[in-house]
């Protein structure tokens, strides 16, 4: 039965997409650019309809009237179904030379992806499991999906009372509107239904973009390769440590493929390379709607990953304006500044301007990258370089800059990994970076995305920043892919040809598979037992949407070595917020920490208010918070015994309580 009803939700799920996604971004696009073929209007559409379904959606939410959404879509899909559909019938099969290779590609990257992701927020025996960081992730974006049901202004879940401020929620909006309306359930939409979907247009639209660049369907198949399979040389250190095949990210950069667990992240990875693919027509033919539908691709980006928009911006910046002194051309000028508006007026009022976003720390991740014990460990590389430093004088220097270059060309080649066939790619198509503006915009993201990470960190989680290597991978895939197409094209010999193109994938694919086999090797990372589901459940069925939730503040040092831990032993996060759908007065310091609120006195209030040996005067400071619940687990109470003058107990069990204030 419970089979039947994940199939019944995913159906739901499909054919809703088709209608909010699928059949008004074919319409625009088919529109807007009446050349390319049925297949890239169908995924490309996609993405155009995904990116308009949530812009619209949030303006709805903003005036708190969701539910409109179905009586603009209604009209909409009315206006534009015939047209769709009729495109449908021109969807053709790939080549009986390449149909199998490509079906083949595409089912093995998107299983790999799905396998990475699709098996958290599952249950076994009662408890909800989860695996890697998605307990904590997963807890962020389902509590986040809870206070967009509420309305806006959107409120910090974690953060009670505080309006959310700095962080891109835009990847959020649609799971909510599904999840709201349509009953389904948000540990699907989160793990499994919408990461099918991602995954999907991931592969179709690095498919379609390479395939038109290297000018050959094997240049696209290559580019899914390099976004599904596509890893760095990190396993490489890991052999010769001892530590076995691994290193997805050694060198600091996250591989494209496990994008799949960052909701922002792959979205804005196809976002970018939908982007690129329209500009090539748009560039050729410059248009008002083209510009337009363009303009509101990158408008948005911010508000789905602003790592993302930051490089891209930045290189339309520069194209557009040596366009314009150029050939005075001002139609990809106007292009920027409107995109450049939509992205300030969507993302400035969610902002917090006093905050500082990134920290100026220069070669921070190179240095890293070379001494922690966790990454190269290479002490004697940094033991040279101080001892040169500190002796001065200029062959010292020299020294210096041959250590540091080494590292940096580390850096670079070992996040590449086999993406470095495209360095000649790259090179050649610099060439053209002043006369070609395609080549200029394409170059100058690959560039700002690589140099940023090399002179900024961001504020609360340092590591943040190499995000934007992100982009530098996916961009320097395609020109491997092209690289490696061109000259597999000019082997004669079909054997051969095999051969260099398995060792090829040989050498990029052990980061991804060894990420699935230790993924699959061990236990779930953490659980929620369901003792904590039916008290979580209690308070969300209970209680007003407007209740303040306190819960104990996390103590890294308890561990109670239990073979799945609690997710409350096994790190810091949102989770009752996420499964109570209330809000927390403190939880997820990393995340508040990371949107810039200062939270130091909440936290003291928090330890504070676990201390407290005396019921009343707990009791009486919560008021004072507009504290109705008190939530912990047996292993974290709070000093004060419960006392029936001053509290209400409606859930004790052997791993949690729950006290309301009277």
């Amino acid at each position: 039965m419970q089979g039947a009803y994940f199939i019944l939700n995913l159906l739901l799920f499909v054919g809703t997409s088709f209608v909010f996604f699928v059949i008004p971004g074919v319409y625009i696009l088919a529109i807007a650019f009446p050349k390319l073929s049925p297949w890239e209007k169908f995924i490309y559409g996609t993405v155009v309809g995904l990116v308009l379904f949530t812009l619209v959606s949030y303006l709805l939410l903003l005036i708190n009237f969701p539910l409109a959404i179905f009586v603009v879509y209604a009209i909409f899909d009315l206006v534009a179904a015939k047209q769709t559909l009729a495109l449908f019938k021109q969807l053709t099969l790939p080549s009986k030379k390449w149909g199998m290779v490509i079906v083949l590609v595409f089912a093995l990257g998107i299983l790999g992806q799905l396998l990475v992701i699709a098996p958290s927020g599952t249950f076994v025996e009662g408890a909800l499991v989860f695996w890697g960081s998605h307990a904590h992730d997963a807890s962020w974006h389902i509590a986040l999906m809870n206070e967009m049901n509420k309305g806006f202004p959107l409120q910090n879940p974690v953060f009670a009372g505080e309006r959310l401020i700095n962080y891109h929620f835009f990847s959020d909006v649609a799971p909510a509107i599904f999840n709201k309306f349509l009953k389904l359930p948000a540990l699907d939409l989160y793990f499994r239904f919408f990461p099918l979907l991602e995954s999907l247009l991931l592969g179709a639209s690095a498919y379609f973009l390479t395939k038109k660049l290297g000018k050959s369907t094997l240049a696209g198949i290559w580019g899914v390769i390099f976004v599904y399979f596509g890893g760095s040389f990190g396993y490489m250190v890991t052999l010769l440590q001892g530590r076995g095949v691994g290193g997805e990210s050694l060198f600091w950069a996250t591989q494209i493929q496990s994008s799949i667990a960052n909701p922002p992240q792959i979205i804005s990875d196809f976002l970018v390379l939908t982007v690129l693919f329209l500009l090539i027509s748009f560039l050729a033919k410059p248009k008002l709607l083209p510009g337009i539908v363009i303009a509101l691709a990158v408008g948005v980006l911010a508000t789905f990953k602003v790592y993302a928009a930051i490089p891209v911006l930045g290189a339309l910046a520069i194209a557009s304006v040596w366009r314009l002194a150029r050939e005075k051309k001002i139609d990809l000028f106007a292009v920027t500044l409107t995109a450049g508006a939509l992205t300030a007026g969507l993302y400035l009022p969610n902002t917090k301007a006093s905050t500082a976003f990134l920290i100026f720390q220069p070669w921070w991740f190179v240095r890293t990258m070379v001494v922690e014990p966790s990454r190269l460990n290479w002490i004697d590389l940094e033991l040279r370089r101080q001892f040169y430093l500190d002796r001065g004088g200029v062959r010292s220097i020299l020294r210096i800059i041959e250590y540091e270059s080494v590292a940096l060309i580390i850096f670079f080649f070992g996040n590449l990994g086999t993406r470095a066939l495209g360095f000649w790619q790259a090179i050649g198509s610099a060439k053209n970076y002043f006369s070609d503006y395609f080549s200029q915009i394409f170059a100058s993201i690959m560039i700002i995305s690589f140099i940023l990470p090399l002179l900024f960190l961001q504020k609360g989680v340092a590591g943040n920043t190499a995000q934007f290597l992100q982009y530098f991978l996916l961009l320097f895939g395609i020109s491997a892919a092209i690289a490696i197409s061109k000259f597999l094209g000019k082997i004669k010999n079909p054997i051969l040809g095999l051969a260099i193109s398995l060792a090829i994938i040989a050498l990029s694919a052990p980061t991804q598979m060894a990420q699935i086999v230790d993924f699959y090797k061990r236990a779930p990372f953490a659980k929620i037992s369901p003792e904590e589901l039916s008290a979580l459940s209690l308070i969300k069925k209970d209680f007003k949407s407007d209740t303040v939730v306190m819960t104990p503040p996390y103590n890294q040092y308890v561990d109670l070595k239990t073979a799945i831990p609690d997710i409350w032993d096994w790190s810091d996060s949102g989770y009752v917020s996420a499964f109570s759908g209330k809000e927390t007065y403190i939880s997820d310091i990393e995340q508040v920490d990371v949107m810039g609120y200062d939270y130091k006195e909440r936290l003291s209030f928090q330890e504070k208010i676990f201390l407290e040996p005396s019921a009343q005067v707990l009791a009486e400071k919560l008021k004072e918070k507009g504290i109705s619940v008190l939530y912990f687990p047996q292993q974290l109470k709070p000093k004060a015994d419960y006392d029936t003058k001053f509290f209400d107990k409606i859930v004790e069990n052997r791993k949690v309580e729950v006290w309301i204030v009277k």
